[in-house]
């Protein structure tokens, strides 16, 4: 199965360039120009300076990250599987599947979920799943911001953060190993939003990465909600690039 994907793929380009990597040489995020390399070295200053230089850079990452992100999408199609996980109201959801890949979206919140369904009803290709995903499975408590016109936030509805002055509902929540398994294929491409459930899974696959099957995958960190996990994420991004015959991207914004 491997090797057909990968043969398909040739097909497809997969070899040419988008956003500034490809498969056989990903983009690997460095402070090439002036003024990256003076942002990369003033995050580590204390205070507000460290902070202002460590968004500035973030966010020119950020930009990067979406050109990578799209070109990937360029080439995968009929017979991938792809992983949203945080899927929300559906946007990115229709945006992999128009690439004509099986899409499978997690979303845990319910209100998010009704929007998600109506986003993507009638699409034969896109599976959905009322869950969350996490480094293990079970049962955890998703806490949600109430809104003063009535419902919920659910944007950054998460399983993890307690969102202050809001509710809570308890949801399935489903591994991502299992999440992967459930494709019956190795996965071409993960997007992954959700809310600080990232952290225990990113350990997990730069631990044992043979042990997941997947060759992209474009996270969104929130480490400035939990800045005890700054050193974790900084520690990651620089293992990124020689992670086995997988493409991880961190800076995902």
């Amino acid at each position: 199965m491997r090797r057909r994907l990968r043969d398909d793929r040739s097909r497809r380009g997969g070899s040419r360039r988008g956003g500034g990597l490809t498969r056989t040489a990903p983009f690997v995020f460095r402070a090439e120009t002036p003024l990256l390399r003076l942002l990369a070295a003033a995050q580590a200053w204390p205070g507000y300076f460290g902070r202002s230089a460590r968004r500035k850079l973030l966010r020119r990452y950020g930009r990067v990250s979406i050109q990578a992100f799209d070109g990937f999408l360029g080439r995968i199609g009929p017979g991938d599987a792809v992983l949203d996980l945080g899927a929300n109201a559906g946007v990115f959801t229709k945006k992999l599947a128009a690439t004509g890949a099986m899409v499978h979206a997690y979303e845990p919140d319910p209100e998010a979920f009704v929007r998600l369904s109506q986003a993507v009803a009638g699409l034969a290709n896109v599976r959905l799943y009322n869950a969350a995903v996490a480094a293990k499975a079970g049962s955890l408590r998703l806490s949600r911001k109430k809104l003063a016109a009535g419902g919920h936030q659910t944007v950054a509805s998460s399983i993890v953060f307690d969102n202050g002055g809001g509710d809570g509902i308890d949801v399935e929540v489903v591994s991502f190993y299992d999440a992967l398994a459930r494709c019956g294929q190795r996965v071409a491409l993960v997007k992954m939003d959700i809310e600080g459930a990232e952290f225990d899974i990113l350990e997990q696959v730069f631990a044992a990465p043979w042990d997941y099957g997947f060759d992209a995958m474009f996270v969104e960190t929130h480490e400035r909600l939990a800045p005890e996990k700054t050193a974790l994420i900084d520690r990651l991004r620089r293992e990124a690039a020689g992670l086995p015959q997988r493409y991880v991207n961190l800076y995902w914004p």
